[in-house]
């Protein structure tokens, strides 16, 4: 046994050997090591303090670049062919020249880009919900009290005076392929006409009836008295795509033929839903951990206090990592968006993980050497895990930082949320979590602000 337990501090596999401490209980006190971590506690509350401060000011000014997550937005996945020369400067021009200079535009791989923009523009009337194909009771979801009347029309078969004509729904938002009756309108009734559409076998007219829209064909119609201004007829690319078919058009014309590989478009609506989901995530984790470490710690005396502890190391940590994506992002092209939002909630349970392994150690310490003050305790268990918690994250950050700089741009926001989380982490599981128990049970904080406020009284 002695001889192993030479061959373990020979090596440096643990710092402390831990078959000294399980073997002779009461020889753990200060003078097993020489490392004291926990007196200079002060000044690590001094940097974390000071790290937090600066977090909260770069938050304001610069503050975070949102994704279109949180934002909303259009993002477009591109891929050109093999035979096509293409740099990310001329994808810049062609979004420019289409009035979108804030487009974000990033290589993801071979003549493949990523771009983000604000939202594309969608015509009045091209607002229809998606429903399977084998569906054909569709319905188009827009109100009129939403779309620009451009003209009226007068229903009714020119060789007749009798009979009704049908409104119709669009099959898969196709204004030329109508199909299921939405109402039976009468000959010789008036309606407002929002969008005119030019289809193969003649011209539709997007109008409505009763509180709804639907469509008539050229066919059903008497009469169509068009607004003072006129209004040129769309087709029906234009009206389903919007923005989308005029952004494609340019691209293929100024650079080459391309794939769409991804199209995706955010409103205001579900961004903002994003950005309280992605709270309620926060949260939700913090009270879960916080009841699991109080759970596992019941044992010890005031258990409440190491889940406490470990929640302000957590939101330290959080803070600390929000405030250096605020300095990097305008620098980087770091965005907040889900990946990132993965990335701190990966980052939070690496720096609870450090935590939970020191609070371990300590109750093990003061099971073993309960003649022992806190403080004893406490800086045996961080000298006795500083070499675990040192490897542990060096060895993680090697691979993260070999993907940050080789990997590309669609996953940069995770690890770099990964990398400064497991870095703040690692900090304070030794400079904070632990030495707020320590303060806490000695009466730091109570004597401090006594000086302090003693201070005030005989100034």
């Amino acid at each position: 046994m002695d001889r192993f337990r030479k061959y373990l501090e020979r090596s440096k596999v643990v710092s402390y050997s831990y078959l000294d401490l399980f073997m002779n209980p009461e020889s753990n006190s200060s003078d097993t090591s020489k490392l004291d971590l926990v007196k200079p506690r002060k000044w690590w509350f001094l940097l974390s303090g000071l790290l937090m401060i600066l977090s909260v000011i770069f938050l304001i000014r610069p503050g975070l670049v949102p994704g279109i997550e949180f934002s909303s937005g259009t993002t477009m996945l591109i891929q050109f062919s093999a035979d096509t020369k293409v740099d990310q400067a001329q994808v810049r021009e062609v979004f420019t020249r289409l009035d979108h200079p804030e487009a974000r535009i990033q290589s993801t791989g071979v003549n493949q880009y990523l771009i983000k923009t604000d939202q594309f523009e969608i015509p009045d009337g091209a607002f229809t919900e998606v429903v399977p194909e084998s569906d054909y009771s569709q319905k188009d979801i827009a109100e009129p009290a939403l779309l620009q009347v451009v003209g009226k029309l007068t229903t009714g078969k020119e060789s007749s005076d009798a009979g009704e004509i049908f409104v119709r729904s669009t099959i898969a938002g196709d204004a030329c392929n109508l199909y299921a009756v939405r109402a039976e309108v009468p000959t010789n009734r008036e309606l407002d006409v929002y969008e005119l559409v030019d289809c193969p076998n003649g011209r539709n007219y997007l109008v409505g009836v009763d509180g709804a829209t639907g469509w008539v064909t050229e066919s059903d119609i008497r009469e169509y008295v068009p607004n003072s201004a006129p209004v040129e007829p769309t087709t029906s690319s234009e009206l389903e795509l919007g923005e989308k078919a005029k952004v494609e058009s340019e691209i293929e014309a100024s650079i080459g033929s391309f794939e769409l590989l991804e199209f995706s478009s955010v409103s205001p609506v579900v961004s903002d839903a994003a950005v309280r989901n992605a709270a309620l995530a926060v949260v939700i984790a913090a009270l879960f951990i916080m009841g699991y470490v109080r759970f596992a710690f019941s044992t010890l005396e005031k258990p409440w206090r190491y889940a406490i502890c470990a929640i302000i190391a957590l939101f330290h940590d959080t803070l600390i990592v929000l405030g250096f994506f605020a300095v990097l992002g305008p620098i980087l092209g770091l965005e907040v968006n889900l990946m990132f939002i993965t990335g701190v909630l990966t980052a939070i349970g690496f720096s609870v993980h450090d935590s939970i392994v020191v609070f371990d150690r300590i109750r093990e310490n003061i099971t073993f050497s309960p003649r022992n003050s806190l403080a004893e305790n406490v800086n045996l268990a961080l000298t006795q895990t500083l070499a675990r918690s040192l490897n542990t994250s060096v060895t993680l950050l090697l691979p993260i930082g070999a993907l940050l700089l080789l990997g590309g741009d669609t996953i940069r926001s995770f690890l770099m949320s990964i990398f400064i989380g497991v870095i703040v982490g690692t900090y304070s599981s030794i400079g904070l979590a632990a030495q707020l128990l320590v303060s806490w049970e000695v009466g730091d904080f109570a004597r401090w602000l006594r000086i302090r406020r003693n201070g005030r009284d005989m100034a």
